[in-house]
């Protein structure tokens, strides 16, 4: 039985990031959207009712030790990085892992703007 060989992005993203940028543009560009509402929304949620507010750990300690606004910053530049490293370890699905990702950041806007959590 011929063993089957794990395919990933993770090469080319590491090597060659413009190719893997050029490559996945719009779901990059989708991911990248949903994450820029989210940090805006939750931004102004950080700002209004302190770090506590945010639901993730790490998050709200990186909010508690830079502020709300580079905290927000700096988190979700972790978490958009962490997303496309995931991501790209699974080709066939690289590009919609991304677009869900961006999709649900939008959702955590939403939810942030009207206080639903």
């Amino acid at each position: 039985m011929k063993a089957r060989r794990f395919r990933s992005n993770l090469r080319l993203l590491l090597h060659h990031p413009s190719v893997f940028a050029r490559a996945y543009r719009w779901p990059i560009a989708i991911l990248l959207a949903g994450a820029v509402l989210d940090a805006a929304t939750t931004a102004v949620t950080v700002a209004t009712y302190g770090a506590e507010a945010e639901v993730h750990l790490a998050q709200r300690w990186v909010m508690a030790c830079l502020g709300p606004i580079l905290g927000t910053i700096s988190a979700k530049l972790i978490q958009v990085a962490a997303a496309v490293l995931v991501a790209s370890l699974w080709r066939a699905w690289c590009g919609w892992l991304m677009v869900l990702c961006g999709l649900l950041y939008t959702l955590a806007a939403v939810s942030n703007h009207f206080l639903l959590l």
